[in-house]
């Protein structure tokens, strides 16, 4: 199968958007297509982002008035970065996520909340749609176990002081990205995680990959 991906992937362009809960598997399932498939991929951010890095740091922190520069960044940065690919490529985590950390992080900001939507739908008109976006669920427990244990220290040290927004975000993750993929006609599929190996995973994404290449 994943021989016939190449092929058809080679004879087309295609954009493939992978997303999900923080702790979800998302950016390994990223890397792992990106290599089988050939893929250049498009990543969140860069490791040594330091800027995306101290604005995360103090948002965990709570940090006052941290949280519409950490969204303005994500997004400018993202659409920024989207201009540089053509062709087929993969996506760490698409705009219309960074959409739902907007609506949580500025929920107090109505006015601030508004003038970002503009941006957002300004943004969403400028990039190439993805072709499948595949979004990674994962519930609170397993969620919680992978946070802890992946070594991040802005994560750990205030994981206590974020449960309520970290449960908020999970609770509305994929019924409002799924929401958002519809409104901007995205096509999408959702994978439940908690319980499956990585390999599991991968091989379910693939499938849904070559299909939506066989309905076009």
């Amino acid at each position: 199968m994943q021989d016939s991906l190449l092929i058809i992937l080679k004879e087309s362009s295609m954009k493939i958007s992978v997303g999900g809960m923080i702790a979800s598997g998302k950016s390994t399932l990223v890397k792992r297509l990106g290599e089988s498939l050939n893929l250049p991929v498009l990543e969140e951010f860069e490791k040594d982002d330091e800027v995306f890095n101290t604005l995360l740091k103090w948002l965990y922190e709570q940090k006052n008035d941290v949280e519409m520069l950490l969204q303005i960044y994500f997004i400018h940065h993202h659409w920024l970065n989207q201009q540089k690919y053509n062709g087929h490529f993969i996506v760490d985590r698409d705009l219309v996520e960074h959409w739902l950390f907007a609506q949580h992080n500025l929920c107090k900001m109505p006015t601030i909340m508004n003038m970002y939507n503009g941006v957002f739908h300004a943004y969403m008109n400028q990039i190439k749609k993805p072709d499948l976006y595949i979004i990674l669920d994962v519930d609170w427990d397993h969620f919680k176990v992978r946070v802890l244990s992946r070594g991040r220290k802005q994560e750990i040290d205030n994981f206590e002081n974020n449960e309520t927004y970290f449960r908020s975000l999970l609770k509305d993750y994929v019924t409002k990205i799924s929401a958002q993929c519809a409104v901007y006609d995205i096509p999408y599929v959702v994978i439940q995680t908690s319980g499956k190996t990585e390999e599991e995973v991968y091989q379910e994404s693939l499938n849904y990959i070559q299909n939506i290449k066989k309905s076009k």
